[in-house]
Formats: C-alpha cells, structure tokens, sequence
C-alpha cells in the first residue's frame, strides 16, 4: 500500500466531528454521565465529594453540575470502564491508558507500543475539540525519566513554536502521561514528493530557527531524523522533543556541527530522490556520501538553484552558526525569528542524581495539574 502525503491527505483519526452538536453531545458525555435530571440515580454519589477536581485557569475549582445537561448520554465503548473520578481506563489493542475525561480515546498509534516501555494513542479533546496525541512512558529507566523531566522542562522554559509542545502531563504509578498537539505525519512520509524550492525553504527554515534558539541557550539537540520531525498539511513543523543530547559544556561546538550536518542531510534528501542520492556512495548511510560531488551541482544531483546549493555546502562545512544561517539568502521569503534565552544553569538536568530528577519532575508536573493522583478510583 503506497504511503500517503500528509501535505495533502490528513492520517486517519483526524477528522472533525460532522456537526457542532454532535461535538457538544460528546464534550458533555464525556464530562459528566450524571446528566438526566429526571433519574434519582443520576446524582453524584457521597463518594465523589474527595475525588480529584479539575481547576479552571484561574485555581477555581470547575464544579461537576456546570457540566450536566438534559441530553441523554451516548452508550459507552465496552472497552472503556467508567470511574468515579475524572479518568477513565481506556484499553486501545490490548494497551491500558488512564485518561482524564475530557480526551476521548481514538486509536493505539501504530509502531509506538513497546509493551514495556512507552505507547502513543490517538484521541480528541472534548473542551477545545482538538486532536491530540497521548504519550504514555514508564519511568521506570532513570535515562528515560531523565531524557522526559529535560524535555518537560525546557518547553516551559524555552518555548518555541517549531517544538512540539506539552498542554497536560500527568504521574500514575510511575507511568508518565504527556499531551501535545496532534500532527498529520513526519518529514519521512513526504521525503519522496518532489517539492517547490519554496516549500524545501520553508521547511529547512523552520528547523534551524528551532536549533538557533536551542544553540543560542547552549542546548544541542542530538536527534535530528526525517522521523523526529512532524509536519501538518500546511507544511508547518515541530520538533518532536528537544532532542536526547546531554547537557555538559564538553565538545559543545562539536554537537553543534552535528545538528548542522543532520539538517544537511535532510535538506539534501529533499532535493535529490533516494535513487539519485545513492549514485553517490554504496552505503545508505547519509553521512558516508561523498558531498563534495554532491554538491557540485550536476545535471543528475537535482540542485539546479544555486541558493540551495550555497545552503547546503555552509551546513555541512560547519564553518557558519545557525542563527547565520537563518539570514541565507535561500530564506529570503521568511523572517528571522527572535530567540528567547535563559540562565545556563536553569536548563542544566545532567548533575542531578536520579532520585532528584524524579522529584523535580514530580514538581514540573504540578504546574499541569492539581490532582492528587492516590486519589484515583478505578
């Protein structure tokens, strides 16, 4: 089955709801099933008076009886078991998930499930009607909760809009739940279209006003793939994290020419199909290509526009930061973005001992919710 271009066709499960009534039905379903005034047996039992409460913006407590209403409820999905607090246990292909119940599961996102370790889902955000993806991740591997708490902070941090940011993150027996906005597929999917110069501009451009904020608060990124990186239909990127990089001063320079050479590699894939990119080296290893005959710029490379060209020689020369890069000529249609900065120290997570990662991820993730989570029911 040839692969979809997610520039073109949105990926399955993204669709919006067919009316705004049926996403009001959901929205209020899914937030309370006590909503038939007319059943005794619809009020909120005693036992509900402890469990864990939703706050709105402001800290005040968002009272469950806003939520009730005369429409009668949807039948609920045999896989889902109702709480008595505001998660549902959700099982998605033999996956169990813990979701509050303002996210309506969709599916288990294929490839993403290690049984072990971490898996994603697919669900809808029944408050904002979004489609959001569910990440869940034991933090049982001290590197794992490490690589996480990094992750978690520098979003708050430093945050960027070609990053893939955090809206809800949640604790439950030392599995770690995050939220962040649902995109249509990565670079990878879209590696095989033979794009404008325009849209090759505007995706490359986005990368580096990314890394340049990273670089400029002495962060390298360390990850830089056609599958780390998402896109939306518009062409409009994200980062999938800030990358698995340590945080140590030593060879800081050097990482950073990595990222630079990884975005190379990239672009370079985009500008040249994978049957002409191979012409140059017997490994599928891009690193092992010979760039200099690539970049030559011959009839059969596919770099026939000499701004591409130039772009791709200073990325993989090294010589050039990314925020230098960000003012090439290639970019001429886009604006060089501000960058934001804080104190080294602040984003510094590699002196911690793992205990103290944990607890100061534990307290990262109060400022996503107030609940106490002992306080689950299932």
């Amino acid at each position: 089955m040839p692969r979809r271009n997610p520039l073109w066709l949105r990926l399955p499960g993204s669709s919006s709801p067919s009316s705004s009534s049926t996403t009001e039905e959901l929205r209020l379903a899914a937030l309370s099933p006590y909503n038939n005034p007319n059943d005794e047996t619809s009020s909120i039992p005693d036992s509900m008076e402890h469990s864990p409460a939703k706050t709105s913006d402001d800290g005040s407590e968002i009272s469950r009886n806003n939520f009730n209403s005369p429409t009668s409820s949807p039948s609920r999905s045999p896989n889902k078991k109702v709480s008595w607090s505001l998660f549902d246990q959700v099982s998605l292909s033999g996956e169990e998930f813990l979701l509050p119940r303002r996210f309506e599961a969709i599916e288990l996102i294929p490839g993403t499930s290690t049984r072990t370790t971490c898996a994603s889902c697919s669900a809808t955000d029944l408050l904002e009607s979004e489609h959001v993806t569910i990440r869940k991740i034991s933090l049982q591997d001290p590197a794992t909760a490490r690589k996480e708490y990094r992750n978690i902070i520098l979003c708050r941090l430093l945050p960027h809009p070609n990053i893939l940011p955090i809206s809800e993150a949640y604790e439950v027996d030392t599995t770690l739940y995050t939220v962040s906005e649902q995109m249509d597929g990565r670079l990878s999917d879209i590696v095989e279209e033979r794009l404008t110069h325009f849209v090759v501009a505007k995706i490359t451009h986005q990368v580096l006003a990314a890394v340049a904020m990273m670089h400029q608060n002495g962060i390298a990124h360390g990850d830089l793939t056609l599958n780390t990186i998402y896109v939306n239909t518009d062409a409009e990127l994200r980062l999938s994290s800030y990358g698995k990089s340590d945080d140590s001063s030593e060879h800081l320079e050097a990482r950073f020419r990595d990222d630079l050479l990884s975005i190379g590699a990239i672009v370079s894939r985009f500008l040249m199909n994978e049957e002409e990119m191979f012409k140059f080296s017997k490994s599928r290893n891009p690193k092992d290509i010979d760039w200099r005959i690539v970049l030559e710029g011959s009839s059969d490379s596919g770099l026939l526009d000499f701004n591409a060209r130039s772009l791709l020689f200073q990325l993989l020369e090294g010589r050039q930061t990314a925020r230098d890069l960000l003012r090439h000529p290639y970019f001429k249609s886009f604006r060089a973005p501000q960058h934001q900065t804080v104190e080294r120290k602040h984003t510094v997570v590699g002196q911690k001992t793992s205990d103290e990662v944990l607890d100061k991820l534990r307290e990262e993730l109060q400022r996503f919710n107030p609940f106490n989570m002992s306080e689950i029911m299932l």
